[in-house]
């Protein structure tokens, strides 16, 4: 598939009429008629999407040289993402891999982890430039690791790739969540999403979790459309992240297209994270005021809330 072939409309791929999607999407979501069929999870509310950074270099070192001057902020450690998370009212953490920072190496992670039983899940990463890449999957899940990122570079290559191959059917055999990171940078394409389409038609045992909505941009309507489309993959979550991406607090230009993503996937196949701390490098965005957003401010009714702020996250990374 070449890329000009991903231009297609809602109702091409995934037979969505978007206006008259928003148009009743928004009406029941006022009303509290949008849920999931399935029932959220019990257990405490989770940031579905946060990292950290910290201690020591000599035994989690950086790539290509850096330090922690580096880092912005220099440190986000373990300590500071419990004392953050618990100040809003949060006690569970999915745990992100921050590629730029530490490569494919998530022992500072998972070793938090470890050290803190139930509360973290943690998301890794995948080098899908390496024939090994499936061995690396199996040896990240014996470390812990729940799920994987992919970063979105090239995803045309991504059809024709056999190491994706082996990474598209290795994630459904070791039951690892994929987490492409898409859309987010000048070198990523942007029909990404038509890619992971048919990733997702090709390997529908495959569970995908698309961070920050796929960086769909509020009134950005043919990639809304492929990004509803995505839909009818049973397997394809969506995480309401990295807000700051998107509008200032009280974030309201995202709510449109949240009521068009709870009316496509159900809220059972949305979770909400924060992305600290890169969230807070754009004052006047704060960890309370993205938790609000979806704790007090968005038109959903308190099932809907549980599952993005809860149930979600917890069937998908702490799940068995």
């Amino acid at each position: 598939m070449s890329q000009g072939e991903g231009r297609v409309g809602a109702r091409d791929r995934g037979g969505f009429d978007r206006r008259s999607l928003l148009k009743g999407a928004a009406a029941l979501a006022v009303a509290g008629g949008i849920a999931s069929g399935a029932r959220a999870a019990a257990g405490g509310l989770i940031d579905a999407h946060s990292h950290s950074w910290g201690g020591d270099l000599s035994r989690y070192p950086m790539v290509n040289g850096q330090t922690a001057r580096d880092r912005d902020p220099p440190d986000y450690d373990i300590d500071t993402v419990l004392a953050r998370e618990a100040a809003i009212g949060v006690s569970r953490v999915v745990l992100i891999q921050h590629i730029g920072y530490f490569g494919f190496d998530s022992s500072y992670l998972t070793d938090a982890a470890r050290a803190h039983p139930g509360t973290f899940a943690v998301v890794g990463a995948v080098d899908d430039r390496r024939a090994d890449a499936p061995e690396a999957m199996q040896a990240a899940k014996a470390a812990g690791v729940k799920g994987l990122r992919l970063r979105g570079v090239n995803t045309a290559s991504w059809l024709t790739s056999s190491v994706m191959a082996t990474i598209w059917a290795t994630a459904a055999e070791e039951n690892l969540v994929l987490c492409p990171l898409l859309r987010d940078s000048p070198d990523m394409s942007d029909d990404a999403l038509v890619h992971v389409a048919e990733m997702c038609r090709r390997y529908p045992a495959t569970n995908v979790c698309l961070d920050h909505m796929a960086h769909v941009k509020p009134g950005d309507t043919r990639q809304l459309d492929r990004l509803l489309a995505l839909s009818a993959f049973p397997g394809v979550t969506v995480k309401v992240s990295g807000l700051n991406k998107y509008d200032t607090p009280p974030y309201d230009r995202v709510i449109p297209q949240l009521v068009a993503l709870l009316a496509a996937f159900g809220a059972g196949r949305l979770m909400w994270g924060s992305d600290m701390p890169v969230l807070e490098r754009e004052p006047p965005n704060t960890l309370q005021a993205a938790f609000d957003f979806i704790a007090r401010r968005a038109p959903l009714d308190d099932q809907q809330r549980d599952f993005l702020l809860r149930g979600t996250a917890e069937r998908v990374f702490f799940g068995g």
